[in-house]
């Protein structure tokens, strides 16, 4: 007689399926807004490719306008305005994320 389920979480005594993350298994927080990303576009294929996008878009946008014409977002009403949009995507996709 032993007391397994008390210590271990109850759905991991469940047949798995190998087609299908458990619910039980969450990214880090700073990971969720790309997987509220990948889990939204139902084809996987085009979910990975639009998080790649994602994460490439805030990887490449400080350098459109070019280092020498950087100018800080006190200067800048329009770097200022799509930096509170990332902001707040990049915090509700955190909350639809979890």
């Amino acid at each position: 007689f032993t007391f397994a389920s008390l210590t271990v979480d109850p759905l991991q005594w469940q047949p798995i399926n190998k087609m299908k993350t458990p619910t039980v298994i969450k990214p880090e927080w700073y990971f969720l807004y790309a997987y509220a990303i990948l889990r939204s576009i139902p084809h996987k294929a085009g979910g990975v490719f639009t998080m790649f996008a994602a994460i490439a878009g805030v990887a490449v946008f400080p350098m459109i306008s070019g280092p020498e014409k950087f100018q800080s977002m006190k200067v800048c009403p329009l770097v200022r305005l799509v930096f509170i949009i990332w902001a707040a995507n990049f915090m509700f996709l955190t909350v639809i994320g979890a």
